[in-house]
């Protein structure tokens, strides 16, 4: 069984120390790897990872095609390249046909660092485009360990799925971080992708495994969000709260092998 991290980030080589610094040392936010993509690559052995779907994060417009031409070069089957778009790109269209064209799966975005609501009619142009060329969207979703605040509520992402019942999403933190109870109300059941990122370990067990129950395994898929958290003990904490041979199959492997591509 391949075990594939549904979401982790990294950083050039030259940003990264910058960038993993930014967060370390926050509210407990520490690194489990350097931020590049060999410390990647080398926490992934080390952990038992064999995939790793890397989500990065473009906070300006103009960084958008250079985040881009940086994934769309790494060039390592072991790790599956999101694109980056921002909401604010004169022309998304072009940007995620070229990411198409190039074999990427589908884009990251993040309403925090991006200053935007999901169901915003702005956002239109970007998920037109996902849908046209077979793409799907990771979207943070939720709170986040350093700031409480957000746009990105599940009634939010309830209001984006009934608006585009086309699109392929996953929302990242389980539906939406320390809004827990609001993703059993207004998202369980749904189409949607949930993954598991930083959540082992801070939603008690027995929520946990009930909540994977109550939206479903076969729409539930592992991630670490490395490096701010450590592959190899959430995979152990996934483990570990009840869950079956099955489940655990879905949730590590299978899912993510057939949403990817791998």
């Amino acid at each position: 069984m391949l075990v594939i991290d549904s979401h982790t980030h990294a950083f050039p080589d030259g940003l990264a120390e910058m960038a993993v610094g930014r967060l370390v040392g926050r509210e407990g936010v520490r690194a489990y790897y350097d931020g590049t993509v060999s410390g990647l690559l080398g926490s992934m052995a080390l952990r038992g990872v064999d995939r790793s779907v890397l989500a990065p994060v473009a906070t300006k417009p103009s960084q958008v095609r250079t985040i881009n031409d940086w994934v769309m070069g790494i060039g390592n089957e072991r790790i599956v390249p999101l694109g980056a778009m921002h909401p604010d790109l004169p022309d998304p269209e072009e940007e995620i046909s070229r990411l198409a064209a190039a074999g990427v799966r589908g884009i990251k975005l993040h309403s925090q660092n991006q200053d935007f609501s999901p169901e915003e009619e702005r956002m239109a142009p970007i998920y037109e485009a996902v849908i046209r060329h077979g793409m799907l969207i990771l979207f943070h979703a939720g709170g986040f360990v350093v700031d409480e605040g957000t746009d990105a509520h599940p009634d939010v992402f309830a209001q984006m799925l009934d608006d585009w019942p086309g699109m392929v999403c996953i929302l990242a933190h389980m539906g939406g971080f320390r809004y827990w109870d609001e993703v059993r109300e207004h998202l369980c059941g749904r189409q949607v992708y949930l993954d598991t990122a930083y959540v082992p370990g801070i939603l008690p067990d027995d929520e946990l495994l009930s909540l994977i129950r109550e939206h479903g395994a076969h729409r539930v898929l592992f991630g670490s969000d490395g490096p701010w958290a450590d592959a190899g003990v959430e995979i152990a904490q996934l483990k570990d709260i009840g869950l079956t041979e099955d489940e655990l199959g879905m949730i590590l492997s299978s899912n993510a092998r057939a949403l990817f591509g791998i």
